[in-house]
C-alpha cells in the first residue's frame, strides 16, 4: 500500500503533459471543496436552529406533562401531589389551567389563550426570565393578582404593560348561566393588572396570556382543577423511566408525554428538513464526481507508458487499481479538507462575532446560530471518501483491464 499511495502522490503533485488534464483536476478539488464547505455550514446552521427552537419551546413546554385522559381538567388533591413528591429525578412540578378567553383593554380586544399557573410553573420553566421584554416577572404580589401578556398580545390591545393606567378586563363565559340574553348573564369578568411582557416567537406572543391559577380558577368556575401537570426533572436522560413510574402510579386515567412527545411533528420536521438539504447537496457533490471520473480517465491515457513498466516489474493488477483509487481519494480530500477547514472557521467566526445577520426583528438572537456536530464532520467525510472511491474505481478498473492487451507495448 505504501507503493501505491507514493506513486498516487507523485502523480497527484506532478506537472501534467496536458494542460486540460491540470484544469479538471482543479475544477475536480473545487467542487469538493465547495461542496464539503455547504455541508457543513448548512448542517451546523440546521444544528444551532433545532437548538434555538428547543430552546423557545422549553417555555410552554415542560419535560413531562400530564394531562387528563378523558375530560379535560385534572382535580388538584393532596395525594396527587404526594404522588409526585415520592417519585426520583423529579426536581419540580406545577399545575396549570388553560382556556381561551377574551381580553378587553380600553375599547379593544383581543381573544387570547391564558394559562393560570401556580407558583412553582417558574421553577420548571427556568429560561423564563430571559424572554421577559418589558416590566416584571410578577403574577401575585400583596394579594394583588397580576398578568404577563405576550409581546403580541400586548400590541393587539395597544397596551405599554410598563405603563397601563388601568386593569385588563377578562371574559369567560359563564358556564352557569340559563340565559345568554345579556352580556352580564353570558359571561364571568374580572379584572386584572399588568406586570410585564414576555417575546419568545409570533407563534407564542400573539397567543398567550399569564395569570395566577387561583385566580382563572375562581374566574371560570374551576376550583382545584388543572388542565395539565408540567414537570422538570434532575436528569433529562431519566425521561422514560420517570414516565413508567408515573403510569404505574397513576395509572390510564392520565396521559404523560415527553417533551418530544409534545411536538413529536415539530421535531420529526426539523430532522427531516436537515437530512433532506443534505441528501440534495450529496446529489450535486456525486454529480460532481463526473469531474473526477474525467481527470482519472486522462491521466490513465497519459501514463500508459507508466503502467506498462510498472507491470514489467511485478505490480499486479489490483495495485494498479489502488494506484489511481488513491489518485482519486487524494484529489478529492485535499479539496474537501480545505472545504472543511473553512466551514469550521465560519462556525466559529460567526458563533464569536456574527457574520449573518438573524432577518426580522422579533426573534431574540442576532445572529444565525450554528453548531458544530462530531457526528455530521464524519459523515461529511464519509461521503466524501465513498463518492471519491465510486469515482476513481471506474477508470482505475479500466486502466487495469487494458494493460495486458494494450500497455505492454510500449516495452517492446
Amino acid at each position: 500500500m505504501n507503493l501505491e499511495l507514493s506513486i498516487a502522490k507523485r502523480y497527484l503533485f506532478s506537472k501534467k503533459s496536458t494542460n486540460a488534464i491540470n484544469i479538471i483536476s482543479l475544477v475536480s478539488g473545487l467542487a469538493m471543496l465547495f461542496g464539503t464547505l455547504s455541508l457543513i455550514l448548512i448542517l451546523s446552521v440546521f444544528n444551532g436552529l433545532e437548538d434555538l427552537v428547543k430552546s423557545l419551546y422549553t417555555v410552554f413546554y415542560p419535560d413531562i406533562a400530564i394531562t387528563a385522559t378523558k375530560g379535560k381538567t385534572i382535580e388538584i388533591t393532596d395525594k396527587l401531589k404526594q404522588q409526585l413528591n415520592n417519585i426520583d429525578y423529579i426536581d419540580a412540578y406545577s399545575f396549570s389551567l388553560e382556556e381561551n378567553a377574551l381580553l378587553e383593554y380600553g375599547d379593544r380586544q383581543h381573544l387570547s389563550l391564558v394559562r393560570g399557573v401556580d407558583e412553582q410553573y417558574f421553577k420548571v420553566v427556568q429560561p423564563f426570565d430571559t424572554f421577559m421584554i418589558e416590566g416584571k416577572r410578577i403574577l401575585k404580589s400583596d394579594s394583588i393578582n397580576y398578568c404577563i401578556l405576550g409581546i403580541g398580545v400586548a400590541q393587539k390591545l395597544g397596551l405599554n404593560t410598563e405603563q397601563a393606567f388601568q386593569p385588563l378586563a377578562i371574559y369567560m363565559p359563564n358556564k352557569g348561566s340559563a340565559s345568554f340574553a345579556s352580556m352580564e348573564n353570558a359571561f364571568r369578568k374580572s379584572y386584572i393588572n399588568t406586570a410585564g411582557a414576555f417575546a419568545v416567537s409570533d407563534e407564542f406572543d400573539s397567543r398567550f396570556t399569564f395569570v395566577p391559577l387561583d385566580f382563572f380558577q375562581q374566574l371560570t368556575g374551576n376550583p382545584h382543577q388543572s388542565t395539565q401537570i408540567s414537570i422538570r426533572l434532575t436528569d433529562n436522560n431519566q425521561s422514560d423511566a420517570v414516565i413508567n413510574t408515573l403510569k404505574e402510579k397513576l395509572g390510564n386515567t392520565y396521559t404523560i408525554k415527553s417533551r418530544y412527545q409534545q411536538n413529536e411533528v415539530l421535531y420529526k420536521i426539523l430532522k427531516s428538513e436537515k437530512w433532506i438539504t443534505f441528501s440534495i447537496l450529496v446529489l450535486i457533490m456525486i454529480i460532481a464526481s463526473f469531474n473526477i471520473i474525467g481527470a482519472l480517465s486522462m491521466l490513465v491515457l497519459e501514463k500508459k507508458k507508466d503502467i506498462a513498466t510498472l507491470t514489467a516489474l511485478g505490480i499486479r493488477k489490483n495495485s494498479i487499481v489502488r494506484i489511481f483509487v488513491l489518485e482519486g481519494i487524494l484529489m478529492s480530500m485535499a479539496g474537501a479538507t480545505i472545504g472543511m477547514v473553512l466551514g469550521l472557521l465560519l462556525c466559529y467566526l460567526q458563533q464569536t462575532i456574527g457574520l449573518v445577520a438573524m432577518p426580522g426583528s422579533s426573534f431574540l438572537v442576532k445572529y444565525y446560530p450554528v453548531k458544530v456536530s462530531l457526528f455530521d464532520i464524519a459523515a461529511v467525510t464519509f461521503v466524501v471518501l465513498l463518492i471519491s472511491v465510486l469515482a476513481a474505481y471506474l477508470p482505475a478498473k479500466k486502466a487495469a483491464n487494458a494493460v495486458e492487451k494494450e500497455y505492454l507495448d510500449y516495452l517492446s
